[in-house]
């Protein structure tokens, strides 16, 4: 399915191909027509005016690329159009999209909507969407996909409106979110999904070593929402000793409060409360030694 080369953009203008193209200009117009070629793609959130993590997604688009089409890429040329757009902007925070076809490279400003305070202290609503993800290493644009997430996100549940979707298998296993990774906490072991299975995020990189920091252990794992019921319906009286919880460049570590019309008190359990702290730790490490 054909799909635009620009979405959600803020600002004026972006970089194409090292030029400064106005979006109103009508080679700016032609960005936003559906285009047939593969378009790759990574989301890079900045803060304090620090792209983060920008090695590391520059690492997963070059090996999108190459999964495809193996074109050769440059991530110094990105990496200096986003930050002179971050600079001239005089943005603190906020979200730059590099998006490649074999053509053009393309830079922009693109609209995020992070997550509430409130959201961190209480957790999220989650819908479920049934979807087996087509090479799932791979990022780029799919319209199938987007459009089955978009529609899993208006749909209401008994908690409210989705801010996340949470896909799972054929076999009922949740696997990953339309936008994040998914984790299971439970006890001293958090549980993801084989790697073979998902998108690898760039967070979850950095969640595994908050999982080491905050003297957790990781283990592959998987669950339907039977189990998941089953899992929580067994703690004792106390605080709670599981918590599900979604991870992205947007999210951070992001609480699950619900899927569907099932509730989850994740974001009262003690241990994800220690792994968010820890992941923030890192985060702000890494901020001061890029500034």
């Amino acid at each position: 399915m054909a799909y635009p080369l620009v979405e959600g953009n803020i600002g004026k203008y972006c970089i194409l191909n090292g030029q400064i193209v106005d979006f109103d200009s009508i080679e700016g117009q032609q960005l936003f027509v559906p285009t047939e070629e593969i378009t790759y793609y990574e989301s890079v959130r900045f803060q304090e005016g620090v792209l983060l993590f920008w090695e590391d997604h520059m690492d997963r688009l070059s090996k999108s690329v190459a999964a495809k089409e193996n074109f050769p890429i440059d991530p110094d040329t990105y990496q200096f159009f986003a930050e002179s757009m971050i600079f001239e902007s005089g943005m603190a925070d906020g979200n730059v999209r590099v998006v490649l076809t074999k053509s053009l490279y393309l830079i922009y400003f693109s609209n995020m909507t992070y997550p509430t305070e409130e959201m961190y202290k209480e957790g999220i609503v989650t819908r479920s969407l049934t979807w087996e993800r087509v090479e799932p290493h791979v990022k780029v644009f799919r319209g199938d996909y987007k459009k089955a997430v978009a529609e899993a996100q208006t749909t209401s549940t008994s908690f409210g409106m989705p801010y996340e979707v949470i896909l799972r298998g054929n076999d009922g296993k949740f696997v990953e979110g339309g936008r994040s990774n998914f984790f299971v906490l439970k006890g001293n072991t958090v549980y993801s999904p084989s790697e073979d299975l998902i998108l690898i995020g760039i967070t979850r990189k950095y969640v595994k070593d908050a999982i080491a920091e905050a003297g957790l252990s990781l283990s592959e794992g998987a669950f339907t929402m039977e189990e998941l019921v089953r899992m929580e319906t067994q703690e004792d009286d106390g605080p709670p000793d599981m918590g599900l919880f979604v991870t992205s460049s947007p999210f951070d570590i992001l609480p699950v409060s619900s899927i569907d019309d099932q509730a989850f008190p994740s974001a009262k359990c003690p241990k994800l409360q220690d792994l968010m702290a820890a992941y923030q730790k890192i985060v702000h490490a890494y901020i001061d030694s890029h500034k």
